[in-house]
């Protein structure tokens, strides 16, 4: 594992610590953003209409950035992304009504989204398809240790004026495009002007990339099942537990847990798999991830029914969520870089914005239909359906892995 880590592009290792970095400050802020425009407004709706400005305009900024990327380069596009979060962080300090923290949370959501498609297809750019799932498996510990520690730094000093934690920020984020600018090589494969796509070519290639629609079509139902568990399972759980306190909820274990295994195990599992066959590993994770989706829609209803001791009860729920947490790890390097490895090499950032769709619908389908189940205090159905169709996915992706490696074998004998 050492000398895997040693192999990787210098790039990788500078983009680990920043994304480590500012991962912690991005977290320290953007639980406690809903408290913040509650504290500014008088109405919920208004909260409600900014918190979903985000997505919209993350998917807009997804799709943009990675075309940019693959006319500009990675390098500005990054630049640009870190500094338009510095500027919204700064912004957020001084607004105190609902249109200007509309447009610094629409701001936010556009330029934050803009880095992910330049990143990943940098990333592409510098790594051997061999390493890519440890690249991959790497920076996404980074971004996990920001998502445990940011939240937590963030409850120790929300007595501090929130002024300065968002100037904190800001500071940050503009260091770290100081630290891209200096540091960081632009990795753009180099292309002549007949070899740049025109916007209509890319759209016609996506209409008749179908192993790239496909994968989109299954990853709706992943995203859901992420969304599911990120957003509704405190709801779940104590609709399952009626009797607990919020308190006694044992989400916030869950979710140290999670942090933990993905600190510790990412890297591993991703350098493990990263040679394994595309289709058998996303099988295998799905399967595990639809699977654990289904355990945690149905052990905490069960416990509580039997009167199960609240430490026994917790123990297991931990060790479902763990198998869960286990098949979420498997899957997330190795969707990143099977895009990597389809998306043609002058198309690799439009490529991951576009697959930033699957997410898009999966994080607003999920919660409203979720919703409906528990109107019915039904919850734990919705949990078991896209669990089920998660395992259903993994299917799909088994047999995208035979047509690609087919493919390749075709052209090898070629």
């Amino acid at each position: 594992m050492i000398q895997s880590l040693k192999r990787l592009d210098r790039n990788i290792w500078i983009r680990f610590l920043g994304e480590t970095i500012t991962g912690v400050m991005m977290f320290m802020i953007a639980p406690f953003l809903v408290l913040y425009y509650s504290d500014k407004l008088d109405s919920y709706i208004q909260v409600g209409v900014i918190m979903a400005t985000g997505p919209i305009m993350a998917l807009i900024g997804s799709v943009v950035g990675g075309r940019l990327a693959d006319l500009y380069g990675r390098k500005p596009i990054m630049m640009i992304a870190i500094l338009g979060d510095a500027l919204a962080l700064v912004g957020f300090a001084f607004a105190e009504t609902f249109w200007p923290l509309l447009l610094l949370n629409a701001m936010l959501g556009l330029t934050n989204s803009l880095f992910h498609p330049a990143a990943s297809a940098m990333v592409a750019d510098v790594t051997e398809p061999e390493q890519m799932n440890e690249a991959f498996g790497l920076l996404r510990m980074g971004h996990n240790i920001g998502a445990a520690l940011g939240p937590l730094l963030g409850s120790a000093v929300l007595f501090i004026d929130r002024q300065y934690i968002f100037f904190s920020a800001s500071f940050v984020f503009i260091l770290y495009a100081l630290v891209l600018g200096r540091f960081i090589r632009e990795s753009l494969p180099e292309t002549t002007e007949a070899d740049t796509p025109s916007n209509r070519d890319v759209l016609r290639v996506f209409y008749n990339d179908k192993v790239f629609l496909v994968f989109i079509f299954a990853g709706v139902f992943i995203s859901m099942g992420f969304s599911l568990i990120e957003s509704m399972l405190p709801l779940f759980l104590r609709e399952s537990m009626p009797s607990f306190t919020d308190r006694e909820n044992p989400f916030a274990y869950m979710l140290a847990l999670n942090g933990i295994m993905v600190v510790l195990f990412q890297f591993p599992i991703a350098s493990k798999l990263g040679r394994k066959p595309f289709g058998n590993v996303m099988l295998a994770g799905a399967t595990i991830f639809g699977v654990g989706m289904i355990l945690i829609a149905v052990m905490p209803r069960l416990l509580y029914s039997l009167g199960t001791p609240y430490l026994v009860l917790v123990s297991v729920l931990l060790a479902v969520y763990a198998f869960y947490t286990l098949g979420e790890m498997i899957m997330s390097p190795v969707q990143q870089t099977f895009i990597a490895l389809i998306a043609p090499e002058n198309m690799r950032g439009a490529y991951n914005g576009a697959a930033s769709i699957q997410w898009l619908i999966g994080g607003v389908t999920a919660p409203i239909m979720a919703s409906l189940f528990f109107d019915q205090r039904a919850g734990h159905i919705a949990l078991i359906l896209v669990g089920a169709a998660s395992c259903v996915s993994g299917l799909i992706y088994w047999q995208l892995g035979r047509r690609v490696s087919a493919a390749e074998a075709k052209q090898k004998t070629a």
